[in-house]
């Protein structure tokens, strides 16, 4: 099966995946499941150098946009090869940033590459009635999360595999115990000059 043909088939089986009061899926929604889709359709074109692995959907980023680390002011802006060349094809809902995504494109961007972007949850957990919150995923959550990742990261085999923050690494390394990865620290709640420092070095 090719990279194109395996890709549909994961955002078709992501998108059959039950929503709960307290877990939104953005890819029930055509349009958010279509800008990831062209994402990682851009990405099967070339070797993918590295993997940026987060813990589950924002609400401001991924939640709206359907790519993790991404809010809507990442695709209206961000200049890169990627988004230059698909801004007018994606789907974009008001101008809602994300810090945390600020931080991520720009030391991508500051560095050349345009990494794979997944979560171990790629689903939104929030607070029951609340969609505009973040809450941690569970761990049955996490577990349901597991089969896309690793298909994910089968796709595309990325060189190099990072997790974003703590929970992000416990999530893989509970997951996946024999994944060969690197951590840092997640660039929010003041953790940003750290990150850019740590992925400095990482893509050195």
């Amino acid at each position: 099966m090719s990279k194109a043909a395996r890709i549909d088939a994961l955002l078709a089986r992501l998108a059959a995946v039950p929503q709960a009061p307290d877990l939104f899926n953005p890819f029930q929604d055509a349009r958010l499941a279509g800008n990831m889709r062209q994402f990682l359709l851009f990405l099967a074109r070339q070797p993918v150098k590295l993997a940026l692995i987060g813990e589950a959907a924002g609400h401001r980023g991924c939640a709206l946009t359907g790519m993790p680390f991404t809010s809507p002011e990442t695709l209206a802006t961000n200049a890169n090869p990627f988004f230059a060349s698909h801004r007018e094809t994606m789907f974009r809902q008001g101008d809602v940033f994300e810090p945390s995504g600020r931080y991520v494109w720009g030391v991508a961007d500051a560095h050349g590459v345009i990494p794979l972007l997944w979560n171990a949850l790629p689903l939104h957990p929030h607070l029951p009635g609340k969609p505009r919150t973040n809450r941690t995923p569970r761990t049955k959550e996490l577990e349901l999360g597991k089969p896309f990742l690793a298909e994910v990261l089968d796709i595309f085999r990325p060189h190099l595999v990072v997790a974003v923050g703590r929970k992000a690494e416990h999530s893989l390394g509970a997951l996946f115990p024999g994944l060969a990865f690197r951590t840092v620290r997640h660039p929010a709640m003041g953790g940003s000059t750290l990150f850019r420092a740590q992925m400095a070095e990482i893509l050195a």
